[in-house]
């Protein structure tokens, strides 16, 4: 079958209420990218049975044989009277709705867990593991509502997930995916991404993306996404010189700053040198640590870290002489090179990373203003870098920054030892 139009649709009267943020779409977006396959358009819709039979019923009309639409639909599965999506598909369809099999097992099995009683915990569930009786049943391995895949027409098809992210994220790679890119053609399309460190969106465009050809004629689609500390750049085309080219580029203009995913490209350096990282934070408060450890495998690199929040830890714990802290404060670049000293001392490693900064809103000064922060980087047998950064942002994100850019710092320093 050709390509199709894809529309990514999630309910939820709370999504369309503002109490929760619509993660899904975004994601699922992201897996199909990578595929091959792009997505026409988000749809947000309350859980409203109207609502949902008219919105649906109007995008299945959409569909012609040259371009099919399929719908992947999140939300409205689970046991209570709001959810819709199950009801709403079966009459859009014409058909009923029949149990899964696999699913009551598992109900079956996860009540019975609980005790003798659960027959009736189980009746106030059970209208969630039902799914249309022509449809394709996605399995859900991780909770209890089954997916399904249903024909509205000759070429309209509505697949639905769960809203959980667990468990949405969970089928999609596993049942969904691999149904989409079989019954489906893609487009041949190449793509690449780097991280673009200490950059901004705006900036970027002006100086770099206005000035390729290769997009603004369009036979490269190019997006960004602004994260903390730096923005993640990707293009896609279906000519891999062209997206080769631009990263090329991209290595070129930025130099060091322009790189892979450090955050999956660190663990593998320190596994491959075999070498031991631990940390001294202050204005991070161990969201440095977090970050490290939140890699299954971390213990292989990573032993552990200080969280010196007060001068008397930083002084008594890392060593920080105290005419230190008196003459250049607990902010300078005195303390970070003791702070990481003393940390590689202390936890017997063979790198540490300090992070001594203002996180706002107060505690600054004149000299000293709320977004500074100093990094120190202590190695084994070898000197101490020290570096100055400043992150005029709001507290969380000032911290998510700095935690950020310790591991650049640590990872660039490993690629120029080589």
């Amino acid at each position: 079958m050709s390509e199709p139009k894809i529309i990514v649709l999630s309910t939820g009267s709370e999504l369309t209420s503002g109490r929760s943020q619509d993660t899904n779409s975004s994601w699922i977006a992201n897996e199909l990218f990578g595929i091959g396959f792009s997505v026409s358009k988000f749809v947000v819709l309350p859980d409203d049975p109207n609502v949902l039979e008219e919105e649906i019923g109007n995008l299945a009309k959409e569909s012609t044989k040259e371009r099919p639409v399929l719908m992947v639909m999140t939300g409205g599965l689970g046991p209570t009277e709001d959810d819709y999506t199950l009801e709403i598909s079966c009459k859009l369809a014409g058909v009923t709705s029949i149990e899964s099999p696999v699913a009551r097992q598992r109900i079956e099995a996860f009540y019975r867990l609980r005790g003798k009683n659960f027959e009736e915990a189980m009746q106030t569930s059970i209208r969630q593991i039902s799914v249309p009786e022509t449809s394709i049943i996605l399995n859900n391995k991780v909770g209890i509502a089954p997916g399904f895949i249903l024909k509205l027409g000759e070429n309209a098809t509505l697949s639905c997930m769960p809203g959980v992210p667990g468990e949405m994220t969970e089928m999609f790679r596993e049942e969904l995916s691999p149904w989409i890119s079989k019954t489906f053609s893609a487009k041949e399309l190449h793509s690449g991404f780097r991280f673009i460190w200490w950059m901004s969106e705006s900036l970027f465009q002006k100086e770099f993306i206005s000035k390729e050809e290769s997009i603004t004629n369009g036979s490269v689609v190019w997006g960004v996404a602004a994260k903390r500390g730096y923005i993640r750049v990707s293009f896609q085309s279906g000519d891999r010189k062209l997206v080769d080219s631009l990263l090329e580029k991209l290595d070129q203009v930025y130099g060091a700053k322009s790189t892979p995913d450090i955050f999956e490209e660190l663990p593998k350096i320190l596994i491959e040198q075999k070498v031991t990282v631990g940390t001294a934070e202050s204005c991070t408060g161990g969201l440095m640590a977090k970050t490290f450890t939140d890699r299954a495998g971390s213990s292989a690199y990573f032993f552990g870290g200080v969280v010196s929040y007060d001068n008397s830890i930083k002084a008594g714990l890392l060593g920080v002489k105290q005419e230190t802290l008196d003459v250049f404060g607990a902010v300078s670049r005195e303390t970070a090179k003791e702070m990481a000293e003393g940390a590689l001392s202390s936890l017997k490693t063979d790198y540490t990373i300090s992070v001594t900064g203002i996180a706002g809103p107060g505690g600054g000064t004149a000299q000293k203003k709320v977004g500074l922060v100093y990094f120190g980087i202590a190695q084994k047998g070898g000197t101490t870098e020290i570096h100055e950064h400043y992150f005029p942002f709001p507290r969380a994100s000032f911290r998510e920054y700095a935690a950020h850019t310790g591991m650049y710092l640590l990872y660039d320093l490993l690629k120029r030892k080589g």
